[in-house]
């Protein structure tokens, strides 16, 4: 490693390499991709363009800026509250504590939904989906990349959280979709009983609350002590919120409605459970992009029994 003197310019490389060997000693996971981050907003650039002049010296108002950051990024706040974005699908979304930073693990839900309409693009008899609804919106990150991907669809975005709806609005704005998204203040499917569309809902979506209280101290402090709690504690099991959603959501659907929930990835066998016994079939559990079993399907364009227009998931 190069060694500097305390006259040395604190130049884009120097100062990636020292955040990141000063991160990884602190055992946070994922220090350079952080440092970039912190730097890159710093220094109000794209990330890419940190490495095309990694010799372009900091400025000492740059430096002031970017030391806080250093530190509570040490202190195992998270990087994107900290630079005030997060990444769902390749695309940024304003977060604040008010929200949950979206995940790849939800991506999985929008995998499902656009795998079952290729199959009625390539001719399957698939019904289309023009009716969306959204349970627990927070940043809006579904809710809005539905909408960038279904062009036709109107889509009801829900949270518990008043703060939660502002950054999902302003997620839409940004996107260009707020004229198509509806959100509403409401707990679970609430909403949705109260703004049902008259054949029912063509897709619900949702990322619900299910950490069980026995997880809960096994959290990293980065979400333990700085994501909502509210969004993510789900009981003594982690079913409370889930458990409410499935026993709700059947009346809601259309005839050919998709219902796509987001669980843990310990859960698979309880939430099929809860399912069937709330004639949520067929009930199918879908795997993320790890390979691990996190999301409940229920498409009722699958009669039980049969394949169907639409292979199960992966």
């Amino acid at each position: 490693m190069a060694t500097h003197s305390i006259e040395d310019p604190w130049t884009t490389r120097r100062l990636l390499t020292w955040m990141g060997d000063h991160f990884a000693s602190r055992d946070i996971e994922g220090h350079e991709v952080m440092a970039q981050m912190l730097l890159s907003h710093v220094l109000e650039v794209e990330p890419i363009l940190l490495f095309t002049d990694p010799d372009r010296p900091t400025s000492s108002e740059e430096l002031d800026r970017l030391r806080p950051l250093v530190r509570r990024a040490a202190a195992d706040e998270p990087v994107q509250y900290l630079v005030g974005e997060g990444a769902f699908l390749g695309r940024s979304f304003e977060v604040d504590p008010s929200v949950l930073i979206p995940r790849s693990a939800s991506e999985a839900i929008i995998q499902r939904v656009l795998d079952r309409q290729r199959g009625g693009a390539a001719g399957g008899d698939v019904p289309a989906i023009e009716r969306v609804a959204d349970i627990g919106t927070g940043t809006g990150c579904l809710a809005i990349t539905l909408a960038l991907h279904l062009p036709e669809v109107q889509i009801l975005a829900c949270d518990l959280s008043a703060d939660a709806l502002d950054v999902a609005g302003r997620n839409a704005e940004r996107h260009g979709v707020a004229d198509r998204i509806e959100f509403v203040l409401g707990d679970a499917c609430a909403p949705l009983a109260s703004n049902r569309p008259e054949e029912g809902f063509d897709l619900v979506v949702t990322n619900p609350p299910y950490i069980a209280d026995a997880t809960w101290s096994t959290l990293d402090a980065s979400v333990r002590e700085h994501e909502p709690t509210m969004a993510l504690r789900g009981g003594v099991h982690g079913l409370d919120v889930i458990a409410s959603i499935i026993g709700s959501v059947g009346p809601l659907l259309a005839e050919d409605g998709l219902f796509i929930l987001e669980f843990g990835d310990d859960q698979a066998d309880p939430v099929r459970e809860k399912a069937e016994q709330a004639g949520l079939v067929p009930a199918r559990i879908g795997l993320d992009m790890h390979g691990d079993e996190r999301i409940l399907v229920v498409d009722r364009a699958v009669r039980p029994g049969s394949s169907g227009p639409t292979s199960p998931p992966r």
